[in-house]
């Protein structure tokens, strides 16, 4: 044993190495990192100064994420190769984590900036033209719409999808039709969706959207307001010689995701028309 003078304390290793003494005791208990020294009549942890590096490496592969256990691995019959092998693992683990983050970054970004615009839009329902670009859904087979069902195939799709990083359903979420926008009955049938990208295409449920002219009309989703939505457009339709050119969607572009307030959802209607 080194002379006791030389030795530190667990509160002065811990100050040193700024980290709690509850921890230092936790790595004695598990055999991580044990004293030099434990005085047998006040069961005081002595350390020499020496250990200080050993901690330091422990904190370090704390830091990169590695498990206790996977660290005293680390510690046990080391060699520079079992060293590198353990190393490259990690760093593979953590491009992967860094990976996930930025994707997840981006899909906030996007996520504010929609939600911003969708804060300025005005709330009165107006039919608008929109020139859209093809797009990609994965979709179940059509459904009578009603909220237990709609929610369930909804599940359904995004378990399939397993994403990377997931955020809110505002604005991905929808059902589409193949029913006429002008001869709706209140029992049609609807397809819930998701949209997505490319990645999807070898999954049964991908699809393709078309792209080309739309018409367009934001309503909340009080009871009645899609209806008065539906017919907006069809009147529009008429007046125009328009004719529409394949399924319509409904896009829940504002939804309970995002507000607890009813009358701050918002929902789309897109029309394809020629």
């Amino acid at each position: 044993m080194e002379n006791r003078g030389e030795l530190l304390s667990i509160s002065e290793m811990a100050k040193l190495r700024k980290v709690t003494t509850e921890t230092l005791r936790h790595y004695d208990r598990i055999g991580l990192f044990k004293p030099v020294y434990k005085d047998p009549s006040s069961g005081y942890r002595y350390y020499s100064i020496t250990q200080y590096e050993t901690l330091g490496t422990i904190k370090e592969l704390r830091q990169l994420g590695m498990q206790l256990e996977e660290i005293k691995d680390y510690f046990e019959e080391r060699t520079v190769h079992k060293s590198l092998e353990i190393l490259e693992h990690r760093h593979e683990l953590l491009i992967k984590e860094i990976q996930q983050k930025n994707a997840l970054e981006k899909i906030i970004a996007e996520k504010i900036c929609f939600m911003r615009e969708m804060e300025k839009k005005p709330r009165q329902m107006l039919v608008e033209e929109k020139q859209l670009e093809k797009r990609y859904i994965i979709a179940t087979e059509e459904i009578r719409p009603s909220t237990q069902a709609l929610s369930y195939k909804i599940t359904e799709l995004e378990s399939s999808m397993n994403e990377v990083a997931p955020v809110l359903a505002s604005n991905r979420v929808g059902a589409y039709s193949n029913a006429g926008i002008d001869e709706i009955q209140d029992d049609f049938q609807v397809a819930p969706f998701i949209l997505c990208d490319r990645k999807y295409k070898n999954s049964k449920y991908f699809m393709e959207i078309q792209g080309g002219r739309y018409l367009s009309i934001y309503y909340n989703g009080r009871f009645g307001r899609k209806a008065d939505a539906i017919t907006q457009v069809a009147d529009y339709m008429k007046k125009n010689h328009l004719i529409q050119n394949g399924p319509f969607l409904q896009i829940y572009e504002i939804d309970i995701t995002v507000t607890s307030n009813f009358e701050e959802t918002m929902l789309e209607l897109q029309v394809p028309v020629r």
